[in-house]
């Protein structure tokens, strides 16, 4: 590759910072009040079920704090939120971002959908439900429609302008992935490198069978990032990669080269007891496979090498540990130097 090339790479992409409602308040408005001067393509929430700070209000408080950024859910489950709720929620957080709040939605993950009772039959189906009422009821119709998960006969948000809310999926299955790339301005994904090619590649051609502009649907990877030279243990890298793996699907296990002996042994200690006791047997290869770490040299390669692979924007964090804000400095000025070179 060529110089000129590795330039580009640097400089095609946006570099975002990713939240989550488990986190304390001091941390998340520090990030907020910041993401503007770091250079943040975005803000991400990401929803722990049942945990932390409310979803909403977090994103909310996260539009009021910074003045440029795009802020995003990332992702909110549809499992656990009445979809009028989430229709009048995204007006209203439209309306406080002037324009910058995206909204992203999914199923949710398997471990959490488990843990709380929660099944659905047709989790593509119903996705697809929701996206097509959510876009009706921005655009000022009245809708009648029902599936599984909720019922709605002749609600109206009663808006005197449409408004047009990006939305992003949170999805795996390549079912749900061929739907992203059919309706979905973006798609938020995570996991391994090789999944990440295959995934990209299904959003892409679905995007094209249906009729849709190459490159319109943005593509942000979420993968743990963990930048070990600021303070943050090996330990935390360690339990943070035993609860990936152990909401990894197989059919995204199946593409990987790694000991799958080991990885269910994680998974089983992980289900019976908790991601601290499995991070005991994730060893340095299952670490490198699933997350980014190290020096933030080595960091802003793995995240350019996601470039070559299709990502269009890349998310830092969680977890946030040590002397992460001195971190992040340091990454998104390490981001800036590649982007500077003349």
């Amino acid at each position: 590759m060529k110089c000129s090339d590795l330039i580009e790479m640097s400089s095609s992409y946006k570099l975002s910072i990713g939240i989550t409602t488990h986190m304390g308040v001091n941390a998340t408005s520090w990030i907020a009040q910041n993401s503007d001067s770091l250079g943040a393509g975005s803000i991400w929430v990401g929803e722990d079920i049942a945990l932390g700070q409310e979803t909403f209000v977090l994103t909310a408080s996260s539009l009021l704090q910074s003045k440029s950024v795009r802020v995003g859910t990332g992702i909110i489950p549809v499992t656990v939120h009445n979809v009028s709720t989430l229709a009048r929620t995204g007006v209203t957080l439209d309306e406080i971002g002037s324009g910058r709040f995206a909204y992203g939605l999914g199923i949710g993950g398997i471990q959490d959908l488990e843990k709380h009772g929660i099944s659905i039959k047709k989790p593509v189906t119903e996705l697809r439900k929701i996206v097509e009422i959510l876009k009706r009821l921005w655009s000022g119709e009245t809708t009648y429609s029902s599936s599984e998960m909720f019922s709605l006969h002749g609600f109206s948000l009663e808006l005197t302008n449409p408004i047009n809310i990006p939305i992003f999926l949170g999805v795996r299955g390549p079912q749900m992935l061929k739907l992203s790339g059919e309706i979905a301005d973006g798609v938020i994904l995570s996991g391994p490198f090789d999944y990440l090619r295959y995934a990209i590649s299904i959003v892409d051609s679905a995007a094209d069978q249906a009729g849709r502009i190459k490159g319109e649907v943005e593509k942000v990877i979420w993968v743990p990032t963990i930048p070990t030279f600021k303070g943050i243990q090996e330990k935390v890298a360690r339990r943070v990669v035993a609860l990936v793996i152990a909401d990894t699907p197989d059919a995204v296990l199946d593409m990987l080269s790694v000991d799958r002996d080991k990885v269910n042994q994680i998974r089983e200690v992980v289900a019976s007891s908790s991601p601290k006791e499995g991070a005991e047997f994730v060893d340095d290869e299952l670490l490198d496979v699933f997350s980014i770490s190290g020096s933030k040299e080595h960091m802003v390669d793995r995240f350019e090498e996601l470039v070559g692979i299709g990502a269009t924007e890349v998310v830092i964090g969680p977890p946030f540990s040590g002397d992460w804000r001195e971190a992040l400095v340091e990454i998104f000025a390490e981001v800036d130097s590649r982007r500077s070179i003349p």
